[in-house]
């Protein structure tokens, strides 16, 4: 399996460096999504985006980002419950997200001079850390999880080799442990611009 994985990685690592490739760097907006929400109703305004695409044809491209979302909410006077502990009081709830997805995206059109729709996806690995502070009391859940990410989006370029991108997310974190199924939309608006 280690090896699969390094030889996809030497893969994707050769097909940026020597093909048409570009890189964007995000800001990202993230709504949680069904369990989330009911953990975290505030959105996450606190998100950043790095991801690298190399096109392996005209219309395709592999790639791979890493994402840090972090929400948070204040809830005075909630009742918290996990197992048999059961914590009443002002509470700090945090959720750090840190995907690091292997992707491939399918592009409109083949025109890099006019704006480009494009759909696709990743999976792979997700770091997720949750916290609830209660007064001096912290419950901590921290590990990793397969998840995947299916995106649609639009490239608007600007000038020669720099593109506006915006995409529309949907992260879907599978179950690990005793923890919940996490999920959530994040909205990216960013800069891309070419690897020459």
């Amino acid at each position: 399996m280690k090896q699969i994985f390094f030889t996809i990685c030497i893969s994707l690592l050769f097909s940026l460096v020597n093909g048409q490739s570009f890189y964007s760097l995000d800001y990202t907006i993230s709504f949680g999504n069904d369990e989330t929400a009911d953990y975290i109703q505030s959105p996450s305004f606190r998100g950043v985006t790095f991801e690298g695409r190399g096109f392996v044809s005209d219309n395709v491209s592999l790639g791979g980002l890493f994402t840090w979302s972090t929400f948070y909410e204040e809830l005075a006077g909630a009742t918290f419950s996990e197992d048999n502990l059961t914590l009443t009081g002002t509470q700090y709830r945090y959720l750090n997200a840190f995907p690091i997805l292997f992707q491939a995206h399918y592009y409109l059109g083949d025109d890099e001079y006019e704006p480009r729709a494009f759909l696709g996806g990743g999976a792979g690995a997700y770091k997720m850390v949750q916290r609830t502070n209660v007064g001096i009391l912290s419950l901590e859940h921290n590990n990793w999880h397969f998840g995947f990410s299916p995106e649609v989006g639009i490239m608007f370029p600007v000038s020669m080799g720099t593109s506006i991108i915006v995409g529309f997310r949907y992260h879907y974190v599978v179950k690990a442990k005793d923890t919940m199924n996490f999920s959530w939309f994040a909205l990216n608006l960013g800069l891309a611009w070419d690897n020459y």
